[in-house]
């Protein structure tokens, strides 16, 4: 799909994501390395313990496919390489502080007006946190991560494996794409600006806007979610391990909930009482007391004394064919030995150089039935490409054309129609992104079947006036939609949704596999009124496959390896917080279907796009699956240690739970700590010496951290050059200068509640950028619009849907 465009890589370990998924979709990808090598080289784990600028495995996963080139760009000749190179680029990605870019925008401007920047910092290219030094536990910390995940006697938990810069990294590459369609349209590049906070906080589920909404902070509940008036238990011992329930109530969840009591019913695990709950009305029952939140507890103890007897696998099994939304927590080894993944041909097998046999990478992060993505080559040896050559081949950008006054051409993606049919987070976060550049994104729904979002928390006051129209999470996550209700069992209903595929350049769905076939709404039947429409098809497994997985993302977050690798030692698994995986596939749908409009442009071809939540999200997991695969090694739960970092934790603070965060990456970091500690007798300790004695280390950090405020102890720190901030949940988030600076929150108009708080675009373009003006639309809000304006039916048309009731 990018086979015509050239990208020049200058990201460190953090961002090298972005690089590899751009190569994928076929684009050349030029790595540039200053000569010691990337720090993806020099990170663990490498390959057979063997530390080298060969074996590092950060670097085997992340630069697959692309063409390394070893340049100091901090002497004159380097740069005047550079910049024959750039010339002729298409896009350039970097990442790192604020202050360490080589080049300012201006002077690649000048170089290639047509470039597409992207660079991404841990907080941004400017405001008041911009130079803060930053580690990946930094920014889950203060990006509500880690506030929400783990359990609740002990400190917040980051991901085992790290996680939050690979968020950011994948806001890089559609950030990427975004400027390049908008290029396509004014010849112009500009700059995209991406904050690894900004990105990361994505993994919140919006739950940072709780205060905003009047509702209480989420907390720590390690298995499973805390909702203030309740807590629901999403990990159950199983006789071999642990499986994964989504144990939720409302009328989204209440047959799945139902199946399973039906189910622990018949083996005897409980009364006809227990298994006929009002599952549908329950959760407004508990937020209201009618219903104890002691039944809840109850409940779950009925699930973990039935699961407690049966392994995973029989478990799953007849979890499947009952409909209830039950996954095995899977070892990584599990998770190389899956099946599915088999069966769809997910996996890359290359083989490094370093390697003695051939290994399996995450492959393909989607399938595109017209332009497949690319199987990758291994990793490049340091500076192994001619840049010679390499510059040769590329001509220079012609000066671009003027885009009128001041260069601006409007929203990046105004001149896109998407009609999204998706629900729950997924999906919609997809629609949500284009939205927010300027593309008409028509939302259809009904309330016969009412998308899951729309009954979570956070709840606005005035919900129990206005049911199913106070969440906090549909607004955010359907934020610039026009909605349409639309009843899709009536014929008439059928008529009114061919016309807005034959409307729309995008579908979004996010069905069951297979779901939107059934009923009658296929891509091949969408290509046959509509040739150069693109259906984006986003599921928990894929559309083909071994598995029939509905529900959410806790499951294939279970599945998939991702709730083992989050855990501290001698305790069940915690998992991220949340369904992850529903928030981490967006950037790779997003991503790809970019890509294919850019594909459309060219060639005039649609396609059908098939997004497996598990198989893109496994990218975040690449380096623990290749420890496992390289070295036989099974990821072991260490909390928040890190076998690079030492001390690296998050302790104890002054206040009713708070925290804060403190990482010494580097040997001065760790010297100007221990002399603020009092303990310049210890500031001579190697890296190896310091996680030799983490424990000490730790006792000593939290002792002092204790007697600070959070705020105070992450300022103290931050002034000596120390990675370090205050763990932040909803308040915190929604005070933050940084955010502040960066507009993460805005205030819109509810058109049944008021003015309301939601986020902001997640990333900053500099000529055009996006907007946030509406929080997603109430039911049929905007019917008359979509129906008179973007179809064209006139009065007697609409009247006679209305009298066939197809708009309800």
């Amino acid at each position: 799909m990018l086979s015509p465009y050239r990208v020049i890589d200058c990201t460190d370990d953090g961002g090298q994501l972005a690089g590899l998924m751009l190569a994928q979709l076929g684009a050349e990808v030029v790595l540039i390395e200053p000569p010691g090598g990337s720090t993806a080289r020099h990170r663990v784990p490498f390959a057979g313990d063997q530390p080298g600028a060969e074996t590092g495995l950060w670097h085997w996963a992340y630069n697959r496919g692309k063409q390394s080139v070893a340049l100091d760009l901090h002497t004159g000749a380097g740069r005047e390489q550079f910049s024959a190179l750039a010339a002729g680029a298409d896009v350039l990605l970097w990442s790192g502080q604020p202050g360490e870019m080589p080049f300012s925008y201006d002077e690649l401007a000048a170089i290639n007006a047509q470039l597409v920047v992207v660079a991404m910092t841990p907080f941004g290219l400017d405001g008041p946190k911009a130079g803060w030094a930053a580690t990946d536990l930094i920014i889950c910390a203060s990006a509500c991560q880690a506030a929400l995940t783990g359990n609740s006697d002990l400190p917040p938990l980051r991901w085992g494996s790290p996680q939050a810069y690979l968020h950011g990294a994948a806001d890089m590459a559609v950030a990427a794409l975004v400027g390049l369609a908008e290029r396509a349209r004014s010849g112009q590049g500009q700059l995209a600006d991406v904050s690894a906070q900004a990105s990361c906080l994505q993994a919140s589920f919006c739950y940072s806007l709780n205060n905003a909404w009047g509702a209480p902070p989420m907390g720590r509940s390690g298995e499973g979610f805390d909702l203030g008036a309740y807590k629901l238990r999403w990990m159950y011992p199983a006789a071999d391990g642990e499986v994964s329930i989504t144990f939720m109530f409302g009328a989204a969840m209440a047959a799945f909930t139902s199946n399973l009591f039906h189910w622990i019913w018949e083996e005897g695990g409980c009364d006809e009482a227990t298994r006929d709950m009002p599952w549908a009305d329950l959760a407004v029952q508990l937020f209201t007391g009618e219903v104890a939140a002691s039944e809840v507890e109850r409940l779950a103890a009925v699930i973990a004394a039935f699961t407690a007897t049966r392994t995973k696998a029989e478990l799953f099994a007849e979890a499947t064919r009952r409909r209830v939304l039950l996954a095995p927590v899977s070892t990584l080894r599990e998770v190389l030995a899956n099946d599915h993944l088999d069966v769809r041909g997910f996996w890359d097998h290359a083989q490094h150089p370093m390697a003695e046999s051939v290994q399996r990478y995450p492959g393909r992060f989607l399938v595109a039935s017209a332009a497949p993505l690319r199987s990758l080559t291994p990793a490049p040896r340091l500076g192994e490409h001619n840049l010679t050559e390499l510059t040769n081949r590329a001509e220079p950008k012609a000066a671009p054309q003027s885009a009128g006054e001041d260069g601006r051409n409007g929203p990046a993606l105004s001149d896109l129609k998407v009609l999204d049919l998706s629900w729950s987070i997924a999906g919609p976060y997809v629609g949500r992104l284009l939205a927010d550049f300027g593309a008409t994104v028509v939302r259809v729904e009904s309330r016969r079947r009412p998308d899951l979002a729309r009954t979570a928390s956070p709840f606005h006051p005035a919900n129990e006036q206005h049911p199913l129209e106070g969440s906090g999470l549909y607004a955010n996550s359907n934020a610039g939609k026009l909605g349409l209700e639309l009843d899709l069992s009536s014929p008439a209903g059928h008529d009114v949704l061919w016309d807005l595929i034959r409307w729309a350049d995008v579908v979004l769905e996010s069905f069951s596999a297979g779901t939107l076939e059934r009923m009658g709404f296929g891509y091949t039947q969408m290509a046959a009124v509509n040739p150069s429409v693109i259906l984006l098809s986003s599921c928990l497994p894929g559309q083909t496959g071994t598995l029939e997985m509905p529900g959410l993302g806790n499951l294939t977050t279970a599945l998939f390896g991702f709730t083992i690798t989050t855990s501290w030692p001698g305790r069940p698994s915690a998992g991220p917080f949340g369904a992850y995986t529903d928030v981490v596939a967006p950037r790779f749908g997003l991503t790809g279907l970019l890509a294919a409009l850019e594909y459309r442009r060219r060639t005039g071809t649609g396609q059908h796009l098939d997004l497996s939540q598990a198989e893109s999200s496994l990218h975040f997991l690449s380096t623990a699956l290749l420890d496992a695969e390289v070295n036989g090694r099974e990821f072991q739960a260490r909390g928040n240690r890190d076998p690079g970092v030492a001390p690296h934790g998050i302790y104890p603070s002054a206040g009713d739970d708070r925290w804060v965060a403190v990482a010494c990456a580097e040997d001065q970091q760790w010297q100007a700590l221990a002399k603020q500690l009092g303990r310049s007798d210890l500031a001579g300790l190697t890296l190896a010496e310091r996680l030799a004695r983490q424990d000490e280390l730790d006792e000593l950090i939290g002792a002092w951290t204790a007697l600070q405020g959070p705020a105070e102890a992450q300022a103290v720190l931050q002034a000596i050059g120390v990675a370090a901030h205050q763990v932040q949940n909803s308040a915190e988030c929604l005070a933050d200068p940084q955010l502040a600076h960066r507009g993460q929150y805005v205030t819109v108009e509810h058109s049944l509640l008021g003015n309301v708080v939601i986020e902001g675009p997640r990333f900053h373009l500099s000529r055009t950028p996006g907007r946030t003006s509406t929080p997603g639309p109430t039911y049929g809000q905007h019917t008359e619009r979509i129906l008179s304006e973007l179809l064209g039916y006139n009065e007697d048309q609409i009247t006679e849907l209305v009298i066939a009731g197809a708009l309800g």
